[in-house]
């Protein structure tokens, strides 16, 4: 955690998006740190000290950095979501040509459903994008709990498919980013903070493990193991970023040992490492699903469709028109088109991944973080599953053509609203006004009923002649 003046304004300005606004707010926020620390040093403080009680008065500067960011509402970058539904477009185009002749026997691959997915999806990429990822982190303990509620009933009320609920592989998905606003709720509040981390996605990982739905769990493990790492990274439970670090990888070290084990004592993991290298041992069980598959593919073409008889491939390809569709693409269109839809999926996430890592504000980092590699970890799982190495059944993302596309790009939108920085608009006003003056004042206030003080922080924006108020009370 912050401990002198400098540091605290550092951390402040990089929660704030709005690049024009950040040097007049921290020259406002310095001129109140320095009244409180010269307050301290009347009261015989010595300057270090005064300047540590000064910051700590002041608030948690992530949090204070958050509350200034809210206030900020950027122009919609309509050429962003354009890419995105373009590349959504293609991918439902892709899956009913594709999968045209099986459209009598299989409803999911109905152009109407993909249509009615694609304009759900693009709602949700939208909605994510105009909500602001701000509003989850400061609900973070609301989401929480609301994502639990919504996975229990989807276990409740969704069918079963072939034993597994079919609804709640969908709200699995979305848990990587659950967890993420859960991580802002536990920062500052030292090893407690930590504890409650590491709790909170124990909860998360059961939906998944009830569903049943390895693949997302695995995700969720994945994903959370490098956010809790990139919070320790920050000292973000405010213990120390080595003992962060070191618990954070003790832990996730004892409970995948304990999963391995687990596994490897039941004979699962050993199968399944088996299969994946040697299916041919298996051709009419566990290996059939990689022989038929890396059959189809030594019979492509690079351009065009294979040599197959097409109805033998339909035949014998399991599951060819939803998990393994990309290798319907290089079957009947060709390596070329399937390495182009592939490179540019990924090219999409690289582009995000690269936004992130510049990214300062350390909430809009986690949270698109998680997205990221939520995505990211599916194009591999997908890509691996499709070349005839089966290791979890995963669609790729923007490409299904169905409800997973639309959840797939509700995350992208809340994404791309954390890289909003700018292209900003007042709440007030229109973009292309000037902002004249933008006054921060603090008011110091006594709570009645615990006795503790509470930091009011106004935000007051004159803007030809006209003026705004934005409150906000940080404990």
């Amino acid at each position: 955690m912050a401990e002198t003046i400098r540091e605290y304004l550092d951390t402040v300005q990089e929660q704030i998006r709005w690049k024009r606004a950040r040097p007049v707010v921290v020259r406002e926020l310095e001129q109140h740190l320095a009244d409180q620390r010269d307050a301290f040093l009347e009261e015989g403080t010595t300057p270090e000290t005064a300047e540590r009680m000064a910051v700590e008065e002041m608030g948690d500067p992530v949090t204070v950095g958050t509350e200034l960011d809210r206030v900020h509402r950027p122009t919609p970058q309509w050429g962003l979501l354009a890419a995105v539904i373009a590349l959504a477009l293609l991918g439902g185009v892709l899956r009913v040509w594709l999968t045209a002749s099986a459209a009598e026997y299989y409803e999911n691959v109905d152009p109407f459903r993909t249509a009615v997915a694609l304009a759900l999806g693009t709602a949700c990429l939208v909605g994510a994008y105009l909500l602001d990822y701000t509003w989850l982190v400061r609900h973070a303990a609301g989401v929480y709990i609301g994502a639990l509620v919504l996975g229990a009933l989807s276990l409740w009320l969704a069918p079963n498919i072939n034993g597994a609920s079919y609804y709640t592989r969908y709200v699995v998905l979305l848990y990587p980013t659950v967890y993420a606003v859960w991580l802002y709720h536990c920062r500052g509040k030292g090893w407690k903070g930590f504890f409650l981390a590491i709790l909170g996605g124990v909860p998360l990982a059961a939906v998944g493990l009830l569903a049943p739905y390895s693949t997302g769990v695995l995700l969720l493990l994945l994903t959370g193991f490098v956010l809790l790492l990139t919070a320790a990274g920050t000292d973000w439970f405010g213990v120390g970023r080595g003992k962060t670090a070191a618990a954070a990888a003790g832990t996730a070290a004892a409970f995948i040992g304990s999963v391995a084990w687990m596994f490897w004592k039941h004979g699962l993991f050993q199968h399944r490492l088996l299969m994946l290298q040697h299916p041919e041992l298996e051709p009419m069980s566990g290996g059939y699903q990689a022989m038929t598959v890396r059959k189809a593919l030594s019979v492509s073409q690079w351009l065009g469709q294979g040599n197959w008889n097409e109805a033998t491939y339909e035949l014998t390809v399991p599951d060819w028109n939803h998990d393994f569709l990309l290798t319907t693409v290089v079957y009947k269109l060709g390596w070329l088109p399937f390495l182009l839809l592939v490179l540019a999926v990924a090219g999409l996430l690289l582009w995000l991944l690269r936004k992130c890592l510049r990214q300062r504000n350390q909430a809009g980092r986690l949270v698109a973080l998680s997205v990221i590699l939520t995505l990211g970890l599916q194009v591999v799982f997908s890509v691996l599953l499709n070349l005839g190495y089966v290791l979890f059944s995963v669609s790729v993302p923007l490409v299904s053509g169905n409800l997973h596309m639309a959840v797939t790009m509700g995350l992208i939108g809340l994404t791309l609203s954390v890289f909003r920085e700018d292209s900003v608009a007042r709440m007030y006003g229109t973009a292309h006004q000037p902002v004249s003056r933008i006054k921060l004042s603090f008011q110091k206030e006594e709570n009645v009923q615990n006795g503790s003080h509470v930091l009011g922080i106004s935000l007051i924006i004159s803007r030809n002649g006209t003026k705004a108020a934005e409150d906000s009370s940080l404990s």
